[in-house]
């Protein structure tokens, strides 16, 4: 829709009044199902700070008691999720300026009068609604595939769901007993403290970070963590709600990563220093036949810049002749074997040669050969020299 934006969402009813203060929406569109506090609480709450904020109701229940509810907190509408279609005709109708209570028409059941006096009855179907909205919570929130706690402001645990347990390899009962700062990595226990002066201050309610938590098995986990405060009317920090997730696979991963490039680094820089005093031609191919690297040994015998070379098809450096002689050496080795061999070369730039060369496969993670390292000399001299015959030195 035309100038309708999302402008933040909320995970249950202190968040829906935190955000309500920090974004300031012209529209909310509430869950009755929220928990802590519930739907038609929060509804009140949010009008009461902000009047001119509208609230659109929500629920899968369609009761004339709950609707009453919903329109006497000071919702606009209240909308069953059957007739969640009308969703949109109704956001359109507060776009177009027709926010004055007339929306709540498209409820699919009008109900009583919103000051009509409700039977005991009907009170105790609206409990029993939202005692079923916080049992459905409770039971989402420890079933959920990542951790979720709500942490006090001193690090203790409030509320916690097993998969958090499983990730620091706590039972329930000894979470119980342990703090925050218990679990929590000493070289990020600083920095975790002052998150939670910054989040008590009002600072911050919103922050997301990477962090490393010590099992009770003594192993260091990494995890995502996304923490939202949750505040009172009054602004005071309640609690704030942790999703954690474990992030050590993808950890493990990147330090392993970052091991194997120092690694290659360091043998590169060693190849490059054994290839300078040896004068060796040191080329690194693809199986595409590119050349992925070559050395300035390799550079100045070619007599073209390695800037030049590198990531160009070796037929087009070496040249279509000199490629015709050497595929078949190139074939072989791509199919796993090492090999050695000497030819004559007529090369596109540097003429006729005669080479004497080393290759040896590289395989990828199937182990097939995805390239090839080359060592080759320059014999041309030597063999000029053997093919003399001693009686033409008499």
């Amino acid at each position: 829709m035309d100038h309708i934006d999302v402008c933040g969402e909320a995970v249950d009813g202190h968040d829906a009044i935190a955000q309500a203060k920090l974004l300031h929406p012209d529209v909310i569109v509430m869950d009755m199902n929220i928990p802590a506090p519930n739907g038609i609480d929060a509804t009140r709450e949010i009008r009461r700070i902000w009047p001119s904020t509208q609230i659109i109701l929500i629920s899968q229940h369609d009761i004339p008691q709950a609707r009453n509810e919903a329109l006497r907190a000071g919702a606009l509408t209240y909308l069953p999720k059957s007739s969640i279609w009308r969703l949109l005709e109704d956001l359109r109708k507060i776009q177009r300026g027709n926010g004055n209570g007339s929306v709540a028409s498209v409820a699919s059941n009008p109900g009583l009068p919103p000051d009509a006096e409700e039977s005991p009855e009907g009170r105790a179907d609206l409990e029993n609604v939202l005692r079923d909205c916080e049992e459905r919570f409770h039971s989402a929130f420890d079933q959920m595939a990542v951790g979720m706690c709500h942490i006090a402001e001193d690090g203790h645990w409030l509320r916690f769901n097993q998969k958090l347990c499983d990730i620091v390899g706590y039972t329930s009962r000894e979470m119980q007993h342990l703090r925050l700062q218990d679990i929590t990595h000493p070289a990020d226990l600083a920095g975790d403290l002052a998150l939670i002066r910054r989040v008590a201050s009002g600072e911050v309610d919103h922050y997301l970070k990477e962090k490393r938590y010590i099992r009770k098995d003594g192993r260091i986990v990494w995890v995502r963590l996304t923490g939202n405060a949750v505040r009172d009317s009054a602004d005071t920090l309640k609690y704030c709600l942790h999703v954690v997730e474990d992030i050590s696979v993808s950890k493990e991963a990147e330090e392993k990563l970052a091991r194997t490039t120092r690694d290659l680094q360091i043998a590169s820089g060693h190849l490059a220093l054994v290839s300078e005093q040896t004068g060796a031609l040191l080329t690194h191919c693809s199986r595409d036949l590119r050349y992925l690297w070559v050395n300035q040994n390799y550079a100045d015998w070619q007599r073209t810049p390695a800037e030049k070379i590198i990531g160009r098809s070796i037929v087009d450096v070496v040249g279509r002749e000199a490629f015709r002689k050497l595929q078949p050496h190139f074939d072989q080795v791509l199919s796993g074997e090492k090999i050695a061999y000497e030819e004559d070369v007529n090369y596109y730039r540097i003429g006729q040669r005669h080479i004497s060369a080393a290759c040896t496969p590289t395989l990828d993670a199937a182990g097939i050969a995805d390239g090839w390292l080359a060592l080759l000399q320059d014999v041309t001299g030597r063999q000029r020299n053997e093919s003399v015959r001693p009686s033409d030195l008499l």
